[in-house]
């Protein structure tokens, strides 16, 4: 049986919604704990500490990549708290991706998420310092968390290092800005790209969750090719979605494939997701509703 024919939608997407506010409120303490504002500290530190608070802490961030981390280690029954510290220095990896690509050399752009993004509130190499200190401050905080588990927290920021690096993310940047200044691109480079640009970290949220949580190796390729098919679809939903909106770009599945096949695509991807946990209890229920989530939000 198909694997999304043993699912309750409607009680799937109330239960992921419900998660996944719950992991926003617990990342977001976490984050303004961990980068709390010191008036007792150099004027050129609290400026580069408030440009880092402005872009990690704003209203609207749906916080996709930590919740992610907490529902693994939900469904490997360990405590959220287990999780948590590598799922913020997660989203400090991802707030950084998010300040840099804004940048005019980058993307050029002046909003996200209906505010001035962090070149513009501040300036231009405030923002720039934000991105490293958050790449940076990410590392430290996973080796800081996981002191007593050396093992762990080495294999942990391994995994995180190469989906941020020029195997994943940042490779996948590279590739996108060729695809931007005009060169053609096939439905396999473009698969390359999102699967480095967008699917190496949101890989990452679950299998570096994963090790945190002690998981056997056998739970690791599950989680693995599950988060792989995950980021893959979440980057599908993304350009339908941008379609829908009249905003379809040049170097995207609609373009290459028209949206009757990009969306074919998606349901495709979202069953390889469901699939690849299909031997897992009802701890893993909400990964479960998230590919469905996922899957359904470009509808």
């Amino acid at each position: 049986m198909n694997p999304v024919d043993q699912i309750d939608e409607a009680k799937s997407l109330a239960r992921v919604l419900q998660f996944m506010e719950a992991s926003a409120k617990l990342v977001h303490e976490a984050l303004d704990e961990r980068f709390a504002a010191h008036d007792d500290r150099a004027e050129g530190w609290q400026r580069l500490n408030s440009a880092m608070r402005y872009s990690l802490l704003q209203e609207g961030a749906k916080r996709f990549r930590p919740s992610l981390s907490l529902m693994v280690a939900q469904a490997l029954g360990a405590p959220s708290e287990q999780a948590l510290p590598y799922a913020a220095a997660l989203e400090c990896v991802h707030t950084y991706s998010l300040i840099h690509d804004d940048l005019p050399s980058m993307d050029n752009d002046d909003f996200r998420r209906g505010q001035p993004t962090c070149h513009k509130k501040f300036d231009e190499a405030t923002a720039i310092l934000a991105g490293d200190a958050l790449l940076t401050d990410a590392f430290a905080w996973i080796g800081e968390a996981y002191a007593e588990r050396p093992e762990v927290a080495l294999r942990a920021v391994i995994e995180l290092s190469r989906a941020a690096g020029s195997h994943g993310m940042v490779g996948g940047q590279a590739l996108d800005l060729r695809a931007q200044s005009g060169a053609a691109t096939d439905i396999e480079e473009l698969r390359l790209m999102h699967q480095l640009k967008t699917g190496a970290l949101i890989r990452a949220a679950a299998v570096g969750s994963a090790i945190i949580c002690e998981a056997s190796e056998d739970q690791i390729e599950d989680l693995s090719d599950y988060s792989a098919a995950l980021g893959l679809a979440f980057q599908v939903a993304d350009d339908l979605l941008d379609f829908d909106q009249a905003r379809p770009e040049a170097g995207s599945y609609c373009a290459l494939l028209g949206p009757e096949k990009t969306r074919e695509f998606l349901f495709e991807l979202t069953d390889e997701a469901l699939e690849a946990i299909i031997d897992w209890d009802e701890s893993a229920e909400t990964l479960r509703s998230l590919a469905l989530y996922n899957r359904d939000r470009s509808r």
